[in-house]
């Protein structure tokens, strides 16, 4: 008689235990995600020059992982739930990649013409840094934001080779490592840098010549990939609610 409520009794116990361990565990994994999200993003958006409290964008990612995995747990199952959350947990990561990826495209867009300015100001009797200043003066973002850190490191006193370096690394263009070069090579030993820095921009100008259009050869397959790949997502979202209905 005493055997079977002794068990049951150890069984509350152990279902006890292994939930305040689970909650425990889930409290702690939140915990250090919220960590990694709000340090990650947050640097993200703030290389980027995005005004944004990332511990709202938080908050707004975990309500969505909410809403998006319960509307998916209950039109379509579990397999849509997993889906439905690993997206929702994935969108801010991968909207400030996007970001990232947008601004370094406008920043090489911008650069030719703002090697072209930087090359009418050295002609024009300026100093490196003097037409580097008026460069960033007359050039829209991001190009000037990120000009804008370089001249205020130098300012208080760090080499510009190191600023520069920081440049390329910060914003990711490889474009940048023949320009970095150039101005490297004509502080060092000397040349005319004018001249140099003219023939890069020429040189950029055809490569984005060149790569807008096989973009516009290319965008035609690429929207007919997604309508594609998007039909195909919404048919089997369908037929998987369809047959949890039948």
């Amino acid at each position: 008689m005493h055997l079977p409520s002794t068990m049951l009794f150890a069984a509350v116990i152990c279902s006890a235990v292994a939930a305040v361990l689970l909650a425990t565990l889930m409290a702690h994994a939140m915990t250090s995600y919220r960590r990694s999200f709000i340090d990650g993003i947050g640097a993200s958006l703030k290389q980027s020059f995005v005004v944004m409290d990332p511990r709202l964008l938080f908050l707004a990612s975990v309500t969505l992982t909410l809403i998006a995995g319960s509307a998916a747990l209950i039109m379509a199952g579990p397999v849509a739930f997993v889906i439905a959350v690993i997206a929702s947990l994935a969108g801010p990561w991968l909207l400030t990649r996007r970001i990232a990826a947008r601004r370094r495209k406008q920043f090489v867009h911008q650069l030719p013409d703002a090697l072209l300015a930087l090359v009418s100001s050295l002609r024009a009797g300026c100093n490196l840094l003097r037409a580097l200043e008026l460069m960033t003066l007359r050039q829209p973002a991001p190009l000037c934001q990120e000009f804008g850190i370089v001249l205020a490191e130098q300012r208080v006193g760090r080499p510009l080779a190191e600023s520069l370096d920081d440049l390329r690394r910060r914003v990711g263009a490889p474009e940048l490592d023949l320009m970095n070069t150039a101005i490297n090579v004509s502080r060092r030993v000397g040349g005319n840098l004018a001249d140099t820095l003219e023939s890069l921009a020429r040189t950029l100008q055809e490569k984005a010549y060149v790569e807008g259009k096989i973009d516009a050869l290319t965008s035609m397959g690429r929207a007919q990939g997604w309508v594609s790949a998007c039909c195909r997502s919404s048919s089997a979202w369908f037929s998987i609610g369809s047959s949890r209905s039948a």
